[in-house]
């Protein structure tokens, strides 16, 4: 054990980590078995964690005096009436230093430190009910999660109080400190049209009558409420109405109006705020490239600066008692995420469990963080991972996410990791459509499929061959979801650039896609969103036609591999058939791969296996076989 010395004069002991070696393999990525869930009891005595070996989840206690643990509960086999299912353990929620209440995916209860059943408590936890009360068994959970209702349990007793609101489907709520739902953000949609609502609503106390402040259309900004503060006739929301991001904003409940802004950023979203029912807040947080978390409470802050210093370049999240005990967790591009235990009176720090086991040890490959100007002049944030093999002149993969409205992140990703212990370079542009980096980039993205979004793709592509880290006849275009209609249309539209392309369950025609038995297709708010944020193939069915990689698919020249889930309902199995069946009408090269059992992504260990391996063997074939052969394993 060695001791580090922190800029806060506090030594903290580190178990040493062991040395990266060979790259990740396919069996290492794939390989469930690891924690899942883990939380610090209020006094710091005990920790909670629920591991996963890829058959059997567990709930562990630790003793944080003895470092000793025992086994509170298992997964299981249970009949209730004609139902038989299976009772495992997933999420845990402290309620009193003696007290737990788990989550067992179909239900949940409470149980004391032996692992004995106390009460039921509903079908799942929402969270604690009296945030600054540690002791206060009192919990918030969802008696039918299906309808969304929720109600107040206390986790001894097993006593309810059941919690109404307005008709609707939430979206947002805010309680106060003592549990009591104030304030909530609703969905509604007409029954015969496409029209859908977000109102808010709030009441003055737990029994007074509903109160609408607001409503918005469902394509409008509108604000969420966050908490509910002891000031009367105030809310703390969030909300981008007016400005680029959003930002933690007061409001108004007599006049109905947005106050003062309490915390923003210009450039980047304000995820979450911490402390927001006390006179200063304790914690901000932000994502823009990198999550960033700030505190403005100084003994956390000096907590944070020793942790960041002992456990560097990774984004580190801090619970528990600063003058305690404080659970840590870490994680980055190289780290797949790790809990650790850091006692403040010994000035020690102790890892606790990882979240994948099995990737101990490999050399993983860290996420650059880069920027390109598009053809219009719109700068384009994007993530570039390396190969050990060398910087510049390697073949590329590009890697499109789905969506369009999300984003990558900057954190571990096994197929970033994957590829690039192969040999390839990993490029994921973040085009315009993409969420997270403010309303006029995503809104620059609204009716651009195939157009100015693909040409964000082509221009990033263009800038790495032109710095010479891209080899310009080994790039192949990978992507699912909407990810997979990229690297279809991008063979269409840019053939000069790509020697192959990938699709898994990918959308090959807008006008079908608007159209198809998906549930996307079945939702009245999405089918509205879509109109705004795609376009209507009704008043301008050839605009899709143009930029249809089903329709033009005797363009394509380079090989095409598609794989599709069978049972998938986002983007339905008859999107690949047609496209297979066009390619093969057109005389192209395509391979296909469909999966039993699975839908928009793969949950089965075999068949994750099944998809690398042929992408793997797909990109080798076309690109050029790599020295780096150990993932392919």
């Amino acid at each position: 054990m060695r001791f580090l010395r922190c800029a806060s004069a506090m030594a903290l002991a580190v178990i040493s980590l062991v040395a990266p070696a060979a790259p990740l393999t396919i069996e290492q990525a794939i390989q469930p078995s690891g924690a899942k869930s883990v939380s610090l009891s209020p006094d710091g005595k005990h920790v909670a964690i629920v591991f996963f070996n890829g058959y059997v989840h567990e709930l562990q206690l630790y003793d944080t005096a003895t470092e000793e643990s025992k086994v509170l509960s298992s997964s299981q086999h249970v009949t209730e009436g004609f139902w038989r299912f299976i009772k495992a353990p997933r999420e845990v929620t402290w309620a009193g230093n003696d007290l737990l209440a788990v989550d067992y995916g179909v239900e949940a209860e409470s149980i004391n430190l032996n692992g004995k059943k106390v009460a039921d408590l509903g079908e799942e936890v929402i969270g604690r009910a009296e945030r600054d009360k540690p002791d206060s068994p009192w919990l918030l959970v969802y008696t039918d999660l299906e309808d969304g209702e929720i109600a107040k349990v206390n986790a001894r007793t097993g006593e309810r109080k059941t919690i109404s609101y307005p008709k609707g489907k939430v979206i947002s709520w805010a309680f106060d400190r003592g549990g009591e739902l104030r304030a909530v953000s609703l969905v509604n949609s007409a029954f015969w049209r496409d029209v859908s609502t977000v109102s808010n609503w709030y009441r003055p106390s737990g029994d007074a009558e509903w109160q609408k402040l607001t409503q918005f259309g469902i394509g409008d900004d509108y604000w969420v409420p966050m908490f509910v503060p002891d000031e009367p006739h105030t809310l703390a929301i969030s909300s981008r109405i007016g400005r680029d991001t959003y930002a933690v904003f007061s409001y108004d409940t007599e006049r109905r109006q947005i106050g003062e802004m309490m915390a923003g950023h210009p450039t980047q979203d304000i995820l979450s705020v911490s402390g927001l029912d006390q006179s200063a807040f304790e914690r901000v947080s932000t994502r823009g490239m990198r999550t960033e978390h700030v505190w403005l409470d100084p003994v956390w802050a000096g907590v944070q600066d020793s942790v960041n210093q002992v456990l560097p370049d990774r984004i580190n999240i801090l619970s528990g008692d600063p003058r305690g005990k404080v659970l840590v967790y870490s994680y980055s591009d190289v780290e797949p995420g790790a809990w650790h235990l850091l006692d403040m009176a010994k000035g020690q720090i102790r890892r606790l469990a990882s979240r994948v086991k099995s990737a101990a040890g490999a050399d993983m490959r860290p996420m650059e963080i880069m920027q390109y100007a598009a053809d219009d002049g719109t700068k384009v944030p994007a993530f570039l991972t390396r190969p050990a093999s060398g910087a510049l002149g390697t073949p590329l993969v590009v890697l499109i996410h789905g969506g369009p409205r999300v984003r990558d992140y900057w954190q571990w990703n096994p197929e970033v990791q994957i590829l690039a212990g192969h040999g390839y370079a990993v490029f994921q542009p973040q085009f315009r459509g993409s969420s997270g980096f403010g309303k006029r980039f995503e809104e620059a993205g609204f009716g651009q499929w195939g157009l100015a979004m693909q040409d964000d793709i082509t221009a990033g592509v263009r800038e790495l061959i032109r710095q010479g880290i891209a080899d310009p006849k080994r790039i192949c275009i990978v992507g699912a979801s909407y990810g997979g209609y990229a690297a279809l249309w991008g063979l269409v539209k840019t053939p000069e650039l790509y020697q192959c392309g990938v699709s898994f369950a990918g959308v090959v025609d807008i006008g079908y896609m608007l159209n198809d038995r998906s549930d996307a297709a079945g939702d009245k708010v999405t089918r509205e969103l879509r109109l705004t944020r795609v376009g209507d193939a009704r008043t301008n069915p050839e605009k899709f036609d143009q930029v249809s990689p089903l329709k033009q698919a005797s363009r394509i020249m380079a090989p095409v591999l598609l794989m599709h889930g069978e049972d998938g309902r986002r983007v339905p199995i008859a999107h690949g058939e047609k496209m297979k069946k066009a390619l093969e009408a057109a005389g192209k090269h395509v391979e296909w791969l469909a999966f039993e059992n699975e839908g928009h992504g793969l949950r089965y260990i075999v068949n994750e296996k099944k998809y690398f391996q042929t992408m793997l063997a797909f990109l080798d074939k076309h690109l050029g076989k790599k020295e780096v052969d150990a993932t392919s394993k």
